[in-house]
């Protein structure tokens, strides 16, 4: 099957958050037994990426994209796309930050590529990248055609960490503007499930609540994880290691990581001073000194090791891992893989959503602040925490392992339309 995927970001090995390894791992299975031609949004200084990612065995079409960045010529383009973004919101009603992704040029050369190409299906990654299915299906019609089908993957839903986010916030412009924001995703949302073919939920609560909004044709179909490549290998330090691992570019990344120095690892510390913790992450090191006025003691006991190529040295001698998520959506690629390496993982309701509940009894979850410390020192020392992390990795086996999730998009691919 000739499959074309289209995504805002090159899933290279140094791409620094869950999505982009999703998509990596994602590619790498379809590209074992079908043709795949993956478009993605190339930003200054990925060029010399695109060999390692075709090393997959997909071939790429890079499409230059500027970012933060950006300087010379390319700042003004940049300026004047975001200045142009935010005026086509204010009439599509769409966020700003999908209006960004989206271009007149881009769009004629994603047709195009489908029309040389000739796909039996495309899949889109992400929302903010949705108003392409919008432009391939009018192109599609124009065709007289029922094919390529199109199939957009959520990864999350923008307007669930935003009510969230307003469900939290002690300033009344600031839950106004929250609120709004999200009225602008959920409209994206349903109008979005209407251009596509399939919308693919990760969550069961997350196509719950894009049903709730009117969203159709939902599917769920979970992100996963290489259980090929990440496998348990444990030989824990003494005295105990807790890692966090996640990009410190994004907001509930930061929020998680505030909630652990301020407020839990104190806690820990009181009666478990031998207790170490590590951040990883692009901006973890960044994080971590900005930290440092106001809790020069904690903050002295605790490592921050910046973006990481190879996680298995850090997971191989962490005793837990650690994860107070207050807000997001989606998957956590962070947490699949942690239960994956066979690590046993202490986290949050929103951790935990769409991989796992209490009953599974596979991690521990809990409310962020005193309580989320108790329940790292419970793990410590608790003889079934090592229990719940070998049931872990059996529910990986069981549900988020790449062939399985592929194997369902071919179906899905193959359905007509």
């Amino acid at each position: 099957m000739k499959i074309m995927v289209v995504t805002p970001y090159l899933p290279h090995l140094r791409v620094g958050h869950g999505g982009g390894t999703a998509v990596r791992d994602l590619v790498k299975h379809l590209a074992r037994h079908n043709e795949v031609l993956l478009v993605s949004l190339v930003r200054p200084g990925e060029s010399q990426a695109i060999f390692e990612v075709e090393d997959l065995g997909v071939k790429v079409v890079p499409i230059p994209f500027q970012d933060a960045t950006a300087s010379g010529i390319y700042r003004l383009s940049l300026v004047l796309n975001r200045a142009q973004s935010w005026w086509r919101s204010i009439f599509s009603g769409y966020p700003p930050y999908v209006e960004k992704y989206w271009s007149k040029g881009i769009s004629r050369q994603i047709v195009a590529l489908a029309t040389d190409f000739a796909p039996q299906a495309i899949q889109i990654e992400y929302l903010q990248m949705s108003l392409y299915a919008r432009d391939l299906q009018r192109w599609r019609s124009d065709q007289g055609k029922g094919n390529p089908r199109i199939i957009l993957n959520t990864h999350e839903l923008g307007s669930i960490p935003r009510h969230r986010r307003a469900d939290k916030s002690s300033s009344g412009i600031g839950r106004w503007l929250t609120l709004r924001e999200a009225a602008l995703w959920e409209r994206l949302q349903v109008q979005a499930s209407r251009w596509a073919d399939n919308t693919l939920c990760v969550t069961p609560e997350d196509r719950q609540v894009y049903e709730d909004l009117g969203g159709e044709n939902l599917l769920t179909v979970p992100l996963g994880m290489d259980l090929e490549l990440v496998r348990p290998d444990r030989h824990p330090e003494s005295p105990p290691v807790s890692l966090f691992v996640g990009s410190f570019q994004h907001r509930p990344n930061i929020l998680a990581a505030e909630r652990l120095v301020k407020n839990i690892w104190p806690l820990v510390l009181n009666e478990r001073p031998d207790a170490r913790l590590i951040l990883v992450g692009r901006g973890s090191a960044e994080f971590l000194e900005s930290q440092t006025d106001s809790h020069t003691e904690m903050v002295s006991k605790i490592s921050a090791l910046g973006f990481v190529e190879d996680l298995s040295p850090i997971f191989r001698r962490s005793k837990l891992f650690v994860a107070p998520l207050p807000e997001g959506g989606g998957i956590k690629i962070k947490i699949l893989e942690a239960m994956a390496r066979g690590i046993p993982v202490v986290t949050t309701k929103v951790g935990a959503e769409g991989i796992t509940d209490t009953r599974d009894d596979v991690m521990i979850i809990t409310d962020h602040g005193d309580g989320f410390a108790q329940a790292i020192l419970l793990a410590l020392d608790d003889p079934h925490t090592e229990e719940r992390a070998l049931r872990a990795r059996k529910l990986m086996e069981k549900k988020f392992g790449w062939q399985a999730i592929t194997d369902r998009l071919i179906e899905i691919y193959s359905a007509e339309n």
